[in-house]
């Protein structure tokens, strides 16, 4: 067996240390019967801090009664259950197949547009639209509507605010903090515009990268947490997928980081745009001589097919219900050759036409007030990078096109006679490769981009190589930057409390204000948190239900300590938050203040939706482990003489007996080293008592191949402190455990 100074490891004994595996197992002292159960899904690889304030949120809830847990998904399990699950899912739990509660986060934009998330149309709804809360609110919905009808910014000034006291009085999901979040960069690298509002490069890390502005280096890595979901605009909706897509893809106009306080959007594959007087037609004049990635001409044509995309809901678009709400759900769309096609059959009729070869005409239906959509220019037109190309999208069927290299950069497909290995676009830089082993995409400059040689005259588009890695580990991810394999770690490694690491000689900080928000959505069909059928007073009152729903969702925003997240796991970065709007955005209500983390008070409106609530939990040692709390194995992994061991095959062992690691051991989790030796497993224990865990390394040699980790000890839930205290303790020791594991990376390498 391997001494224990060839691989540098640390235990993490606390419930809210990265990964959560498996559900969590419910902590409460009393005998008696959970009030409820709830799932809390904490999402894929990215933002591994958010699976440790959902296990805090979680904590507060079993204080109260509740049988919460977390689980820790992918990002296509939470698409399947959540975003984009099949229609007959739509509403259901967790145990149903679709969820309770979710934790996501959304950048931001530069314009807040709450109807993307929150409108209750019909077309609003997952799987068509981003309303996955699945809330509908009169008094919300007419606001929104004079919203965007209104080209007056003094009434959607105060439109924005009555839907804010609206949604803060009905909490159809819960906002946890605003982002003040910091991305760190390799300091060759400059030009990142600097004032921006909120921070220099703020419009790279929150609305669109524009590696093709970047001076300094002539290849760039981008580092990144997330994975790839789709690639195709119209079917992305991932902040991971826009730093890829941004690239490749333009849109008609673009968000340009030497904006000012009105200047939002510059032409991009349009040159003008302009209203009719009554608001009603739209002309859109398109960039002549622009070539796609495989040297066919930009035309009309793929603006009219790219709307047609973007609004049918067989394409697997998200934005399906947004650009009907724009423009109809009864539209007919015609190309310069005088074909045409009709989208739906709704009431709110439009027309998409294509009257030339580089202009588009689009007359608009009736939404709201006698008017139609206002909120086009800039906000729509610089939306997203979501033009495609309708020479090639325009011979499949649209049933087929996830399946497909151009959503995942795999494998090969031939369409019009020509073979294509990705994506095909008209923007800055080529799609390359994806290797999916090495996690890495490759993009290069494209020389036929239309505004190359503007660019080139300024002295830009001198990256001729892009690269975004997926490094899944913040820790990892540091080191690669220390080391120089990479040149931006994206925002969403959460390093607020990595800063005093960062050596300037090697990492530079951009922080930046406003740059998104946490929340936990509740499925607003959910028959306790919902529709309130299911609680006492819902069944005692069929009249109350929704009342009822009303008071466990305010009882669950007020089990949130946003303070101690920011302070503990953020080192301070970020605001607590109380509504989808931004205290950066315009139209942001500063007279609406965060619910105070109030466990007393959260009791109080549990017990006005009927429930008896338990009082608190009794005392207990913060020392141990609570059964069904995760434990996290990670570490360097080196060799006898300490060489960091690279790409290494690992699996985690759990044993009662330390004596009989070799025959009674269990199997745990298995993973590979990164290029940097780190790797992190997961245990979750279901019996208390001493647990002894060993690292198995497949490859090496005979009597070397367990290496003895430690020990901890597991208790039953009743022999524990409060958990309100253990959240705290394990905060603390969440941060001191991320210090000490920074320092043994560091001191390695």
């Amino acid at each position: 067996m391997k001494s224990l100074k060839k691989a540098f490891v640390l235990i993490s004994v606390i419930a809210l240390f990265l990964s959560i595996m498996a559900p969590m197992a419910t902590v409460g002292a009393q005998d008696e019967e959970p009030l409820f159960k709830i799932t809390i899904i904490a999402p894929g690889n990215a933002n591994m801090v958010r699976r440790q304030w959902g296990q805090i949120f979680a904590n507060s809830l079993m204080q109260l009664g509740i049988d919460a847990r977390v689980v820790y998904l992918g990002w296509a399990g939470v698409f399947d259950r959540v975003f984009t699950p099949p229609y007959d899912n739509v509403g259901k739990t967790w145990d149903e197949g679709g969820f309770d509660a979710q934790l996501v986060g959304w950048t931001p934009g530069l314009l807040p547009e709450p109807r993307q998330g929150y409108y209750g149309a019909e077309n609003f709804f997952a799987p068509d639209g981003q309303n996955y809360p699945l809330w509908s609110d009169e008094e919300a919905n007419n606001a929104m509507d004079t919203f965007i009808t209104t080209t007056d910014s003094a009434v959607q000034e105060e439109m924005l605010k009555v839907f804010q006291r609206r949604f803060f009085e009905e909490m159809p999901a819960s906002q946890i903090f605003y982002d003040s979040r910091p991305a760190v960069i390799n300091p060759a690298i400059t030009n990142w515009y600097n004032p921006q509002p909120n921070g220099e490069g703020w419009v790279y890390f929150n609305v669109q990268p524009t590696p093709e502005l970047l001076k300094g280096k002539s290849t760039v890595v981008y580092a990144s947490t997330g994975e790839i979901e789709s690639l195709i605009p119209p079917l992305a909706n991932s902040w991971y997928d826009t730093i890829i897509i941004a690239q490749i893809f333009n849109g008609l106009a673009q968000t340009w980081p030497s904006l000012r306080e009105t200047d939002y959007a510059v032409p991009n594959l349009l040159i003008s745009w302009a209203p009719s007087e009554d608001g009603f037609k739209w002309t859109f004049n398109c960039r002549q001589t622009v070539k796609w990635h495989d040297g066919e001409d930009f035309t009309a044509d793929d603006v009219v097919f790219s709307l047609w995309a973007l609004m049918n809901p067989n394409t697997g678009s998200q934005f399906s219900g947004y650009y009907k709400s724009v423009y109809g759900d009864n539209v007919v769309f015609t190309y310069s050759d005088g074909t045409s096609a009709t989208l739906g059959e709704g009431d709110l009729a439009g027309t998409i036409t294509a009257v030339d070869q580089y202009t588009v005409e689009a007359t608009l239906p009736v939404l709201a007030n006698g008017k139609p959509y206002g909120y086009f220019d800039p906000y729509l037109l610089a939306f997203a990078t979501n033009i495609i190309p309708k020479h090639i999208f325009g011979e499949m069927d649209p049933a087929t096109w996830t399946d497909t290299p151009f959503n995942s950069g795999q494998g090969e497909i031939t369409v019009g006679g020509k073979t294509y290995t990705g994506p095909i676009g008209t923007g800055p830089y080529k799609w390359v490769s994806f290797n999916p082993v090495a996690q890495i995409v490759t993009m290069e400059k494209n020389m036929d981009y239309w505004n190359r040689t503007a660019l080139e005259s300024e002295g830009m588009f001198g990256v001729e190589k892009y690269y975004i890695k997926f490094i899944a580990d913040k820790t990892a991810a540091l080191a690669s930057l220390k080391n120089g394999e990479v040149d931006i770690l994206d925002p969403n490694y959460m390093m607020a409390v990595d800063i005093p690491t960062i050596d300037p000689a090697w990492g530079r900080v951009l922080n930046h204000e406003g740059a998104g928000r946490q929340e936990i959505g509740y499925n607003n069909q959910h028959p306790i948190f919902g529709t309130g059928v299911d609680t006492p007073l819902g069944k005692e009152d069929p009249s109350r239900a929704a009342e009822a729903a009303r008071y466990v969702r305010t009882a669950f925003d007020y089990a949130i300590p946003r303070e101690l997240i920011i302070n503990n796991l953020l080192a301070g970065f970020g605001t607590p938050g109380a509504t989808p709007i931004l205290p950066t955005n315009f139209g942001y209500d500063p007279m609406i203040a965060p619910r105070e983390y109030s466990l007393e008070t959260a009791r109080e409106y549990l017990a006005l939706a009927g429930y008896t609530v338990p009082g608190q939990l009794g005392p207990i040692k913060v020392t141990d482990l609570a059964l069904g709390m995760p434990t996290a194995v990670s570490g360097i992994f080196t060799d006898a003489e300490d060489n960091v061991m690279a790409n290494r095959e690992l699996a985690l062992y759990s044993v009662k007996v330390q004596e009989a690691y070799n025959v009674s051991a269990v199997l745990v989790d298995r993973t590979v080293t990164g290029l940097d030796g780190f790797y992190n497993m997961m245990a979750t224990e279901t019996e208390t008592g001493d647990h002894h865990y060993y690292v198995f390394d497949r490859l090496a040699a005979i009597g070397e191949e367990w290496n003895y980790v430690g020990k901890v000890t597991v208790s039953a839930a009743q022999d524990l402190t409060t958990v309100t205290y253990i959240a705290y303790a394990a905060i603390a020791i969440a941060v001191i455990l991320g210090l000490v594991a920074i320092y043994f990376a560091t001191r390695k390498r």
